[in-house]
């Protein structure tokens, strides 16, 4: 009895926990890990929340990403969206509309977020971002990494890059941006499938003749509700 009263108490004890690793270890893991996706593909979750509105807008899609060449986003219905995000410009289409927006952007020097925590290396993110590594409460098996900005011109547009990493293969399970504003954006990432050929219409990615181009990017700025 005293025997069977021992073990049930040893069973209920929580497994002890794994030790965080320091932040220069975690750095070099990630960046390697990183370093060995050439393409990733995976379902999302987009949460969309507006410091002034009380409801969160929730989307759905497939992230196909190539290295640091491309960020492809194509949204599910009923949203009527792609986006393609490249080093230097930033589509958004909307096939049914038959409309797009473009926004040229040089090269990325200015950490923009459109990659930030996707095909980034934490070593780059730390020149503009200090980090603050713990255990990830909120979402078990991770990592979290707190970034908030160091630069003068990263603190005048966000507040803070949140970055979930998984301890066992060390890629991203969830990133969030935070804005100045209070306004925020978290994409939890689904099963990865990583090195493994991506759909021609999206490598090969063109809007169709035709298309209409705003010099605009309002994806950000007056997402729909």
């Amino acid at each position: 009895m005293i025997r069977h009263t021992l073990l049930s108490l040893l069973l209920a004890l929580p497994l002890a926990a794994q030790a965080v690793p320091p932040l220069r270890e975690a750095v070099e893991r990630f960046d390697a890990a990183q370093a060995q996706v050439q393409t990733l593909q995976c379902p999302f979750t987009l949460t969309l929340r507006r410091a002034l509105l009380k409801t969160p807008s929730v989307t759905k899609g497939i992230l196909y990403l190539q290295g640091s060449e491309f960020a492809h986003f194509a949204f599910q219905p009923p949203e009527d969206l792609v986006l393609h995000l490249t080093p230097k410009a930033l589509i958004s289409y909307s096939p049914e509309a038959r409309e797009g927006e473009l926004m040229k952007i040089g090269l990325i020097k200015n950490a923009n977020r459109k990659f930030l925590g996707l095909g980034q290396k934490l070593s780059y993110l730390s020149e503009y971002f200090q980090i603050r590594l713990e255990e990830g409460k909120d979402l078990p098996g991770t990592w979290f990494l707190a970034m908030t900005p160091r630069t003068l011109s990263m603190r005048k547009r966000m507040q803070a890059l949140n970055l979930w990493v998984d301890r066992e293969t060390w890629l991203p399970r969830q990133v969030q941006w935070v804005e100045r504003s209070g306004d925020s954006w978290l994409v939890e990432l689904g099963a990865l499938r990583v090195n493994q050929s991506l759909p021609p219409a999206v490598t090969g990615f063109k809007l169709p003749e035709g298309i209409p181009l705003r010099n605009d990017f309002s994806f950000f700025a007056t997402r729909k509700k």
